[in-house]
């Protein structure tokens, strides 16, 4: 899939680069083994380096099939929850619970995968993403808690507005913390702040929504709190997820070179960012303005989340193409070989019959794949689409290569390329091998 026109646009004139641009790949159709290779995005089996990421990079789409998936659980709930209540006058608790919980968490959940798919560098997996929800969410509510010995209630129609004051703080601290451990092992990029504040603003959020849902259910019943989640829930499109990433993002940029140091609290655009969600929350709470005020600061929040994007996005086009990639997505060219100066090569079978098992070398060995014996993957006897001796890797004068042995159905690599038999194809980091067809598949990693 490339990406050369976008990454261009962004380069040259990144004003230019709207929504409409970033989400056109969500409607397009996606195989399963699409989903399995986004979703392990900063694992052993899909992470790589800086030369590479431009090429590996594909625009958010999962988490459309997520949003229509969620929303239809949502439904779902809802019919099993209210068609009791007419059939018959009664409800399940069980379905009760759900509509308390669900609606808060699916927005702000979605809206973090989708963030997260922004990611370039590939540098954070779901797991660190759980995480970060989790934990970033818990962190803040503790600090919260502490806020309030310093900050309380407002006067009059402002009296939830000073929430603000104790929330964006609170966000802040746990976000900065969780990107401080971050940069302790890896390095940061605009981007990854702007994942790691998308997850503490959602866990954040999804937390206090559900109390509220809760707390409507104690004091005002059933109805009153299905009222209370549905709000929130729409709510969450302006909400926690978006105050929280652009400035942790801002935050991230300053601090890509040295670290999070006390100057990046200092920067503009994390002033700029950070004091703006504050101001946008107080006028959110307060009690004036009614429904066009909410359309207002929501459309203000996802046009300030455009902009830290472009530049994230352009630090990340940027850093990849000084470290030696290509602005052409998936240019071979733009990536070294692997070669013995590389180390040890891995093969992992990522679908099929084989999933799961790996293969390492130094170069002493061949890979040699097939039905036959003697074959280090070795398939069944009733693998379809694999012959008895498929393909092979091995170390060449060129670096390491794979070659197809004659078989039936061909070997593949990449996005289709189909390999001659008997000639070497040299490998890159990142390649993925198909015998036969899409189903059995191998990944090249280091």
């Amino acid at each position: 899939m490339g990406n050369t026109f976008f990454y261009r646009q962004v380069k040259d004139d990144s004003t230019k680069i709207t929504w409409k641009d970033i989400l056109s790949e969500c409607r397009k159709k996606h195989t399963r083994q699409d989903l399995e290779y986004a979703l392990s995005a900063g694992t052993v089996m899909n992470r790589v380096a800086e030369a590479d990421m431009l090429g590996k990079w594909q625009k958010p789409w999962i988490f459309y099939p997520m949003l229509k998936g969620g929303l239809l659980l949502v439904i779902l709930t809802y019919a099993a929850l209210f068609v009791p209540i007419f059939a018959i006058g009664s409800y399940n608790d069980g379905s009760l619970y759900l509509t308390t919980i669900l609606p808060p968490i699916v927005i702000p959940f979605i809206l973090m995968i989708f963030i997260w798919e922004l990611n370039i560098p590939k540098n954070i997996s779901v797991y660190e993403l759980l995480i970060g929800f989790l934990a970033g969410g818990i962190l803040s509510f503790a600090v919260v808690s502490v806020m309030f010995l310093f900050v309380g209630d407002g006067p009059g129609i402002f009296a939830a507005s000073f929430a603000a004051f104790r929330e964006e703080p609170a966000k802040l601290a746990a976000a900065a913390l969780i990107l401080y451990l971050f940069s302790k092992n890896k390095k940061i990029y605009g981007l990854t702040g702007l994942v790691v504040g998308a997850a503490v603003g959602a866990g954040f959020g999804a937390f206090e929504s559900v109390s509220y849902a809760i707390n409507g259910l104690l004091e005002g019943g059933a109805m009153y709190s299905v009222m209370i989640s549905v709000v929130r829930g729409i709510f969450a499109l302006g909400g926690h997820t978006l105050y929280t990433a652009p400035y942790t993002a801002a935050l991230a940029l300053a601090a890509h070179r040295d670290g999070i140091k006390p100057g990046c609290f200092l920067n503009r655009d994390f002033l700029l960012f950070f004091f703006g969600s504050m101001a946008l929350h107080f006028c959110w709470n307060a009690d004036v303005g009614g429904f066009p005020k909410y359309i207002a600061i929501t459309v203000i929040l996802w046009v300030e989340l455009l902009y830290i994007v472009k530049k994230c996005l352009y630090q990340a086009i940027d850093i990849g193409q000084r470290a030696g990639g290509s602005l052409s997505s998936g240019a071979a060219v733009s990536r070294p070989a692997l070669s013995q100066k590389a180390g040890t090569i891995q093969i992992a079978a990522v679908a099929g019959v084989l999933r799961g098992a790996i293969w390492r070398s130094d170069g002493s060995e061949i890979l040699r794949m097939g039905r036959g014996e003697g074959n280090q993957f070795r398939f069944p006897a009733d693998a379809g689409g694999v012959s008895r001796n498929h393909c092979s890797v091995r170390m060449t004068s060129q670096g390491w290569v794979v070659r197809d042995e004659g078989s039936a159905y061909g070997t593949y690599i990449n996005q289709g390329e189909k390999l001659a038999p008997g000639l070497d194809r040299v490998l890159h980091p990142g390649d993925v091998i198909y015998l036969g067809g899409k189903e059995q598949a191998f990944r090249v990693m280091l």
